[in-house]
């Protein structure tokens, strides 16, 4: 498969680098917003192609699907133009920060026939799929809770080095819908659909932006289950994400590397081989995706939900609390 980038930003390097890995993929084209920065990421890449105007590059390159690696508020332009064009769409997540952007996206891939999927991928890690099976089995019993905390640091020079990290109009939040939509969307992924946002605060603590770096919001799940989703991005020294799922069987307690707590009835925790590149797997699942017409693992419907949880916890918290 043939694969255009539009976006050479940092986050772009990543797809670039998995996809050389692979013997069934490559890149072909790039697409940007500056033709001198594109030209330097093409030559820097070995990439054939690069220009400025999407339909030229697809034409010239002979590409047959996109990577969208643009900041959040451009997902839409990018994905709504490359699925006109008949291109299969991965688009870095969240998919988007507008419901009715979202419902256009989802629609105009359904009318032209083409796949859209987004890089949600820790959904792929081996544990976490395990855990996944366990619960719809029914081997934790009624699930009541499931907590998750992501609490991670980023320095004043990360938000200076964008004129987009930690705004309204193009991040459309912080934490939350940027590092934290991950935690948010694995919560989604084992639990189900939620039902209401119980309660939600914003908090501006430590940096100089115009959206919270800390927050938490109480959930109640279709399930049944409640639980607290924390995101953090003032934690000096920590890099901790934790998922915790507590049944009327037992519980588990895990991060995005292993299980950390196991007490299930009558279950015992699996040796597990090591995860592959998560970039890799994710990849490699919608090309498999596309070639045999099935759903790939982190479709955008799914990940439309976890972004309404997102902009359901933003309108419950209402305006963020300054404390700085």
């Amino acid at each position: 498969m043939n694969f255009v980038i539009i976006g050479p930003g940092y986050i772009s390097q990543r797809y670039v680098d998995k996809t050389v890995a692979l013997e069934n993929a490559r890149v072909v084209a790039v697409v940007g917003r500056s033709e001198d920065r594109t030209l330097e990421y093409a030559q820097k890449h070995g990439i054939p192609v690069c220009g400025t105007e999407l339909k030229t590059v697809v034409k010239r390159s002979g590409a047959q699907a996109a990577i969208i690696c643009t900041p959040n508020a451009y997902h839409h332009d990018a994905v709504v133009a490359a699925a006109n064009l008949g291109l299969h769409c991965l688009c870095e997540k969240p998919l988007d920060i507008s419901r009715e952007r979202q419902n256009e996206m989802i629609e105009v891939c359904r009318n032209q026939g083409v796949l859209l999927a987004v890089s949600y991928m820790h959904r792929f890690h081996k544990h976490l799929r395990y855990i996944k099976a366990l619960i719809e089995s029914g081997a934790l019993g009624r699930i009541l809770v499931v907590d998750a905390a992501m609490k991670i640091f980023r320095g004043p020079e990360y938000y200076a080095a964008s004129s987009w990290h930690g705004t309204r109009e193009i991040d459309g939040g912080g934490p939350f819908i940027q590092q934290g939509s991950h935690i948010v969307d694995l919560v989604l992924w084992l639990t189900g659909k939620y039902e209401k946002v119980l309660d939600a605060r914003r908090f501006n603590i430590l940096h100089d932006i115009e959206v919270e770096d800390h927050g938490y919001a109480v959930i109640r799940f279709k399930n049944g289950a409640v639980g607290m989703i924390e995101v953090s991005t003032v934690c000096r020294g920590m890099n901790s994400q934790t998922l915790d799922v507590i049944g009327t069987k037992g519980h588990i307690c895990a991060d995005l590397e292993r299980m950390i707590s196991f007490d299930v009835e009558g279950h015992s925790p699996p040796a597990l081989e090591p995860d592959e590149d998560l970039f890799t797997l994710l990849i490699a699942d919608f090309i498999e995706a596309v070639e045999s017409d099935r759903r790939p693992l982190v479709t955008g419907e799914s990940a439309k939900t976890t972004t309404e949880l997102i902009l359901d916890i933003y309108q419950k918290a209402g305006p963020v609390i300054e404390v700085v």
